[in-house]
């Protein structure tokens, strides 16, 4: 058999190739609705990702300023102690 008759082969529609398209508007609607929760989803935890590290980034500023009030309050209170 020769490559140009196993092509035809391949390309040829059969009694099961026909019935993958007959219902092709449902499966395209499907796949649209599939796909738009993909993106939904996408968006989410991206969102949810960033919104994760702000906080984080917030929490931590909070905590150095907390650190460094005490450390501040502790060094006066060693100098007023002093004399």
């Amino acid at each position: 058999m020769s490559r140009h008759e196993i092509r035809l082969r391949r390309k040829k529609l059969t009694a099961r190739g026909t019935e993958r398209f007959r219902n092709y508007d449902a499966v395209l609607k499907g796949h649209e609705e599939s796909q738009r929760l993909k993106k939904v989803l996408r968006v989410f935890t991206l969102f949810a990702v960033i919104l994760i590290l702000i906080m984080l980034i917030i929490m931590v500023f909070r905590w150095e300023k907390r650190v460094t009030k005490k450390s501040e309050k502790e060094t006066a209170e060693m100098i007023q102690s002093k004399p």
